[in-house]
């Protein structure tokens, strides 16, 4: 099936294309966002996009008064100190919820459910053969929303709707270390197999090591009872 590609997503496609065909390295700068934007032909709010969606996956570091430049992508520490308690939080409010979610999730889904979190899976899966981040973090984020609606129990969706950005986000930062870029897609399988198997303790075991494993990914450490 052939995905529309939005214009922050082809614009974060094209930069990376961008440090490849330049081969920028660590440290280099990529052109100022006015002649990235004409350059990639996309505007201005659609860049700030595509650089905050690559900031989020560690390959560039945008410096306010001073440019966007290219950053390493095995280092998936965040920015500052900062940065790095916001990260902590938002997973520890995803590891309230999202294994009991995975839970009811296996209870509750039903075959259409099943049929959703094994396509995302298998759009996370070419999205890595097409080194795509991009929909590879949309893949991913969409595995987490199918089980949130599987649980048959609207709450939960209202509850993070107003989060569904910041989560999405802090989803991505675990793609930012190369040496592991796949784990998710392997814990999904798992999370996959318990909520098919309608096994819900199994099912939340599995979220709940999904969630921590990608806060290890992140190189965040938390607080948790």
């Amino acid at each position: 099936m052939t995905q529309t590609i939005s214009a922050p997503e082809r614009a974060a496609r094209d930069i990376r294309n961008l440090i490849k065909t330049k081969a920028l390295q660590t440290g280099d700068s990529l052109p100022s966002q006015r002649a990235l934007a004409e350059e990639l032909n996309v505007s201005r709010a659609s860049l700030r996009e595509a650089l905050a969606t690559l900031e989020a996956l560690g390959l560039v570091r945008t410096l306010a008064g001073k440019g966007v430049f290219v950053t390493d992508p095995q280092d998936g520490t965040p920015r500052d100190a900062q940065s790095t308690r916001h990260a902590a939080q938002v997973y520890q409010f995803r590891l309230a919820i999202e294994p009991y979610v995975a839970g009811l999730a296996a209870q509750a889904r039903t075959s259409t459910h099943i049929s959703s979190l094994q396509n995302s899976i298998e759009e996370m899966r070419q999205a890595f053969l097409d080194d795509n981040l991009f929909q590879a973090a949309k893949a991913d984020t969409e595995f987490h929303n199918i089980l949130l609606h599987a649980a048959d129990n609207p709450l939960f969706a209202k509850a993070m709707h107003p989060t569904a950005q910041i989560i999405h986000e802090n989803q991505m930062l675990p793609f930012a270390n190369a040496a592991a870029i796949q784990a998710p897609l392997q814990e999904h399988e798992q999370v996959l197999r318990f909520v098919r198997e309608r096994n819900p303790s199994r099912a939340r075991d599995a979220m709940h090591f999904h969630v921590l494993s990608a806060a290890t990914r992140a190189h965040i450490a938390f607080l948790r009872p």
